[in-house]
């Protein structure tokens, strides 16, 4: 009992120890902050209505207005409110597509699901990946990076299988064609989802790998998934993580960045009941940075504001209207 009670109470001191080396700021805003976004590696934050960038100036913390310019059209047959993804490498653009109703879940804010999936190459030639009645693109942006080091970007969706529930798909060019060619295993069942939480070397080996959040609303599990001979195999997973509110269309709930320094990217999310900000590490093993308490409970997406040394800051907005700014001291 007594070794029981050290360990306890070693936790406890570890946990304390590491939140405060991380401070939290509230930010004075002109109104209610309801939404924050990350466009082209900018933070801008949302409040009442206007949009606005933060500011970092030694201690101060302040918001700028800026001009934002009205988002482009979506190209015929889109998904509504989803969002185009520009790439640099052979993909120039991709989108979601053929809006259907056939899977009733919700998560996102109503029932309209992708049923496809159109990737527009640099030579402007376009392929539309169609899914069968079985499953949809429960997703709203698809997600491009390069996990092969080939210089070819392949594509991350949440697929959805109606009567089994979410996976998390690769989408890689084969032989001219884009097709599906790794997946994680459903979830079991429907209404089971998953939310991408971030692509990087999460471990130090070089290799960018995926995390995900299995089921935010109700289970919570961080899950790292690795890319390796072509297949996704599943390495590591942490509890106690939520990155999405069931019913809306904030799925940047996590951030990351190599918030302690040691070459490897870390993520920042909330608690599974949103109530703090978990900083955690996956190099050299599943482990967690700090865990800061947080004001009110997180509401919004979290985004990454640059520092002028050490780690960027992390802002997101709270369940009260307001915005906080979490910074290494």
């Amino acid at each position: 009992m007594h070794r029981i009670l050290l360990a306890i109470s070693f936790v406890a001191w570890a946990t304390a120890a590491h939140a405060a080396e991380w401070r939290v700021s509230r930010v004075n805003a002109p109104a209610r902050v309801s939404a924050l976004e990350t466009v082209d590696g900018q933070a801008r934050v949302n409040a009442g209505g206007l949009w606005y960038r933060i500011v970092l100036a030694d201690d101060k913390i302040s918001l700028a207005f800026i001009d934002v310019p009205p988002e482009p059209e979506l190209p015929e047959g889109a998904l509504p409110d989803s969002v185009i993804a520009n790439g640099t490498r052979d993909i120039a653009r991709a989108w979601l597509a053929e809006p259907t109703t056939r899977y009733d879940h919700g998560v996102l804010g109503d029932t309209v699901e992708a049923g496809a999936l159109v990737i527009e190459k640099r030579d402007g030639k376009r392929q539309t990946l169609r899914l069968k009645p079985d499953a949809v693109f429960e997703d709203l942006q698809p997600r491009l990076a390069e996990l092969d080091g080939d210089g070819h970007d392949a594509i991350i969706l949440v697929k959805t299988y109606l009567k089994r529930g979410s996976s998390l798909a690769v989408i890689a060019e084969r032989r001219g064609k884009y097709e599906i060619v790794a997946e994680t295993p459903p979830l079991g069942g429907p209404h089971r989802w998953l939310n991408p939480a971030g692509i990087a070397d999460f471990t130090g080996d070089g290799k960018r790998s995926i995390a995900l959040v299995r089921q935010p609303h109700v289970v919570g599990a961080l899950e790292l998934w690795s890319w390796t001979g072509g297949d996704l195999r599943k390495a590591a997973e942490l509890p106690d993580i939520a990155n999405h509110i069931a019913g809306t269309r904030a799925l940047a709930m996590s951030a990351t960045a190599d918030f302690d320094g040691d070459g490897a990217a870390d993520i920042a999310a909330p608690s599974f009941d949103r109530g703090t900000l978990r900083i955690v590490s996956f190099a050299p093993k599943a482990r967690e940075i700090a865990n800061v308490p947080l004001p009110d409970k997180a509401v919004t997406n979290l985004a990454l504001v640059a520092e002028k040394s050490g780690p960027p800051a992390i802002a997101l907005g709270l369940a009260d209207g307001s915005l906080v700014v979490i910074r290494r001291n």
